[in-house]
């Protein structure tokens, strides 16, 4: 009987010890996905700055700042439908529209969300606003609408857009009948 409850003192220790690793193991464990959580967030944050970027160049006329945001394959589908493929030519039709249309025009962007596809390759929902459009450019295009923006991890660790479909809503459409 003394030689079973040395044998299950012994059984004690050794689940005791595997419970210490197990949880070490755990911890360790929780502490990569928090890391990780915090990266993310981190990353969650680079892509959203890129909208507060892009509003304060837009806003200074900063067109080469604005351009920057962009990778040299980049493609942008503007409001009317055009297509533009590279941040050189995405750079010179802001720099034109900006010059010709919207001139002294104030943009707002807010970042609705964020979904990260992969760790490095994002997608981000926005809707924008123009505001203080000139009266003498014409009849004004709409003024709000929404904009989907892919943007990439390059390897320099800076966020930029990819692919930027900016869109007008149309009339609202029903909701289904219930």
């Amino acid at each position: 009987m003394k030689r079973r409850a040395i044998h299950s003192d012994a059984r004690g220790t050794d689940m005791r010890k595997w419970i210490a690793v197990l949880g070490a193991v755990a911890l360790a464990s929780g502490l990569s996905v928090a890391v990780g959580g915090q990266d993310a967030s981190d990353d969650e944050e680079a892509v959203k700055s890129i909208a507060a970027t892009w509003v304060e160049a837009w806003n200074a006329g900063d067109m080469k700042a604005v351009g920057d945001l962009y990778t040299d394959d980049s493609d942008y589908v503007d409001l009317f439908g055009q297509s533009l493929k590279g941040r050189t030519d995405i750079e010179a039709s802001f720099s034109e529209v900006k010059s010709a249309t919207y001139e002294g025009a104030k943009l707002s962007i807010e970042t609705k969300a964020v979904h990260f596809v992969k760790s490095d390759l994002a997608v981000s929902d926005t809707v924008w606003e123009v505001s203080d459009l000139p009266e003498a450019a014409g009849p004004a295009p709409p003024s709000k609408g929404q904009a989907t923006i892919v943007v990439q991890k390059q390897a320099d660790g800076q966020w930029k857009i990819v692919a930027h479909r900016t869109r007008v809503p149309q009339s609202p459409v029903p909701a289904p009948a219930e």
